[in-house]
């Protein structure tokens, strides 16, 4: 019987050098792990399904926080910064904002030889 649902094969999402494991709950960016809220770990995981596509403030809103848009988008962009800071942090960025349409998660651009 073969049964198994894409989660049970795989658990992990991954996005460049950043990888989500939901069974463990375990994200690690270039091999060093990250510690995460379970907030900020819903909507990290929320991203990383829908890699370079961007997301609005309302559809995470209603996915993460599962409410509507009632003027709330402050927690959105709060949290992002939270997911930046240890994302991000002193790597090249994952994490983008698309003015006055959301916020989006690609594979970091290279850095530059220096």
């Amino acid at each position: 019987m073969h049964v198994h649902s894409e989660a049970v094969r795989r658990p992990a999402l991954v996005v460049g050098d950043l990888t989500l494991d939901q069974r463990t709950r375990e994200v690690r960016r270039a091999g060093v792990e990250i510690r995460l809220s379970p907030t900020e770990f819903e909507l990290l995981s929320l991203l990383m399904h829908h890699p370079g596509r961007v997301l609005s403030k309302a559809r995470i809103l209603h996915r993460v926080w599962a409410y509507d848009f009632a003027g709330q988008g402050n927690i959105v962009e709060l949290y992002i910064s939270y997911l930046r800071r240890k994302i991000d942090a002193r790597r090249p960025p994952m994490i983008h904002t698309v003015r006055g349409v959301g916020y989006t998660i690609r594979s970091a651009a290279p850095c530059p030889p220096r």
